[in-house]
């Protein structure tokens, strides 16, 4: 082999060596600074809840977005036969009614990337979700629970909550998409 054959491999040998570091190093740093944003929560939030929007509480200081579901954002207008509603507004009044003198656990599964926990929550030993799908102010996320779209699809086929009118899917409001104007 020429000198300058084994230099070209010891170059690429190098680079691939860099190269796998630099990725394990990676991946090392996003799993512990992954792990260090939920070492901070508790195993357990317990207290008296304050209703941020229809899919967030705050209790204890730590925010907490319900698992599993979205609520309209509290900007957020849906539409009855005859009228433009607040719908944002509504759903955070539905999850007050759920809460409503009671102090709810939570118990954070993840972190959001906006420092807010994902978390199931109950009141009363009631998952908050469920409530909030059932009574048809949230939505169950796209790949949710079964259980949640179950109880979505019970509220949609009696008409509860944003089932009684029209509305944009949260998730596609957050990205600009609204109601089409009225006939």
């Amino acid at each position: 082999m020429s000198n300058g054959h084994q230099t070209t491999v010891a170059t690429l040998q190098t680079g691939k060596i860099r190269y796998l570091a630099a990725l394990s190093l990676a991946a090392i740093w996003l799993l512990t600074g992954a792990a260090r944003l939920l070492e901070a929560a508790p195993l357990e939030i317990i207290g008296v809840p304050a209703v941020m929007m229809g899919d967030t509480l705050e209790v204890q200081g730590y925010r907490v977005r319900l698992f599993g579901i979205d609520a309209p954002e509290p900007e957020q207008s849906c539409r009855l036969p005859h009228k433009v509603y607040d719908c944002g507004r509504v759903a955070a009044a539905a999850l007050m009614d759920l809460t409503a003198g009671t102090v709810v656990r939570c118990i954070p599964k993840r972190q959001a990337d906006d420092d807010v926990l994902i978390g199931i929550c109950y009141a009363d030993g009631y998952d908050l979700s469920e409530g909030m799908t059932y009574t048809g102010w949230a939505l169950t996320l796209p790949n949710g629970p079964t259980r949640y779209s179950e109880l979505e699809e019970g509220a949609k086929n009696a008409g509860r909550g944003l089932w009684r009118g029209e509305f944009v899917m949260p998730w596609d409001w957050r990205n600009g998409k609204r109601l089409p104007s009225p006939d």
